[in-house]
């Protein structure tokens, strides 16, 4: 999951969290147990029935093989590089626990530049087969489609942050052998000293290893003005010391994450470095989250992807997280994305809507819009003001395909291979075109659905 809950991914702002729970209540998402209208039980052990969709998966169902190991990885990246002559690949950290490399790979020679992140979750899988295939195709191909976006873009991709978490095994179904299921979290214990208090996105379920949730972890101060070790302020934490609420620039930003995990410290280095033009992080998240919409006697249509745009002040009216002016602007939007920044954001995203779109009435045009609001340890809000380069903001935008791996395991692979494809390659089309997205329109994505409520069909 990218913005959503993991199971200690707490808010401590009481009057934030009334708001967001009255948003998701209102839509349709009260919680995860709630069968999602349109769709029914089908069996007493909860599995839910998805029309047009995959059944979520079982204790004894979950299967990993499709996706590639790290040793596998590595492999097939090195290859590339070797046979390619326009891809380079480094190491950029090496992952707590198992100390397996996470990669980065630059290809492209354009003005225009594209950081790429996936798997930052370990149990969110698809965005990792994808860019592997991108990476093959863009190293590898001779088509006029990709010698036009190499003569256009640069590439910053790192496609598998999260290593330990990839190929993480515990009992999974309670028989007493370890499964490969993968987790959200990294390994990593805290340990005093680390950070003024443990925060409260270190956990260690499941499989019982103490990990961080490595998508609140970054920190939107560069690496030269923030360290957790000597730089924070009791005054920062909230009552129940388990987060930093960081003032800076005049605002404060709430659960803002401390740059603990080697691998985030790498992801930060990669960014900062490239000083991109666009960031793009892709996700998965929970099945049961996924509710369709009945059409009379037709089937329930479901929704498989959602997308999401970081945005500024300049969008404020339209942030679903705003009800009143006594809500903090940290809290509904990233104060530090200037306007042209944020309709950039929005038009990616867009382009993605129009783009699946185009593949008719299926899953494929049934993209909904997830309710943008700040994460300031996300990477999107960690790393779009760009404060490392004292330059501009960053565009940002967020993939959520559906079901982690313990939900469904390797299920409707092709199908979510497919829809992340279609929109990193429309995406990097459009913007080889024009960096600017000038004829792609803001309105696309805010008329788009909210992710909860009904998907209409298209007639």
């Amino acid at each position: 999951m990218g913005y959503s809950n993991g199971p200690h991914d707490i808010r401590t702002n009481n009057q934030l969290i009334m708001q967001r729970r009255h948003f998701l209540k209102t839509t349709g998402i009260a919680s995860l147990g709630l069968t999602a209208a349109g769709s029914v039980s089908a069996n007493p052990d909860g599995d839910t029935y998805r029309p047009g969709g995959p059944k979520q998966g079982s204790a004894n169902s979950i299967n990993l093989n499709a996706f590639h190991t790290n040793e596998e990885l590595t492999k097939a990246l090195t290859k590339v590089e070797q046979r390619s002559g326009r891809v380079s690949l480094e190491e950029i950290a090496r992952s707590a626990g198992r100390n397996d490399p996470v990669w980065e790979v630059k290809v492209g020679n354009g003005d225009t530049k594209v950081h790429l992140i996936t798997q930052i979750h370990g149990d969110e899988p698809t965005g990792t087969e994808v860019a592997l295939k991108v990476i093959k195709q863009l190293g590898l191909s001779d088509s006029k489609q990709v010698d036009h976006i190499l003569d256009n873009l640069s590439f910053t991709i790192i496609p598998r942050v999260n290593p330990y978490g990839a190929m993480y095994h515990y009992d999974y179904n309670g028989d007493g052998s370890e499964e490969w299921i993968a987790r959200r979290q990294n390994t990593q214990a805290w340990e005093e000293g680390d950070s003024r208090y443990e925060p409260y996105y270190h956990y260690d379920s499941p499989g019982g290893d103490p990990g961080y949730d490595m998508n609140r972890d970054f920190n939107v101060r560069p690496p030269s003005e923030f360290n957790p070790r000597t730089d924070d302020e009791a005054s920062w934490w909230g009552e129940d010391e388990e987060a930093m609420h960081m003032p800076y620039e005049g605002h404060t930003l709430f659960a803002s994450g401390l740059r603990l995990a080697p691998e985030i410290r790498g992801v930060t280095e990669s960014f900062n470095e490239t000083d991109p033009d666009y960031a793009i992080t892709h996700h998965h998240k929970g099945g049961n989250l996924y509710p369709g919409s009945g059409d009379g006697n037709k089937p329930a249509k479901q929704t498989l992807l959602s997308v999401m745009a970081s945005y500024g002040e300049s969008y404020l009216d339209r942030s679903p997280f705003f009800p009143d002016d006594h809500t903090p602007v940290s809290q509904a939007v990233n104060p530090f994305l200037d306007e042209e920044t944020s309709t950039r954001s929005i038009k990616l995203n867009s382009l993605v809507i129009e783009a699946l779109a185009e593949r008719g009435n299926s899953v494929f045009d049934s993209v909904t819009r997830y309710g943008y609001y700040p994460l300031w340890g996300s990477y999107l809000d960690g790393m779009c003001p760009n404060f490392a380069n004292g330059g501009d903001s960053v565009p940002g935008m967020l993939y959520e395909t559906a079901y982690q791996t313990d939900d469904l395991g390797q299920k409707a692979l092709g199908r979510m291979l497919q829809l992340t494809s279609v929109g990193f390659l429309e995406s990097f089309e459009a913007l080889a075109d024009d960096p600017s997205l000038g004829d792609t329109s803001v309105e696309t994505y805010f008329d788009t659905p909210l992710y909860g409520e009904g998907i209409q069909r298209r007639r």
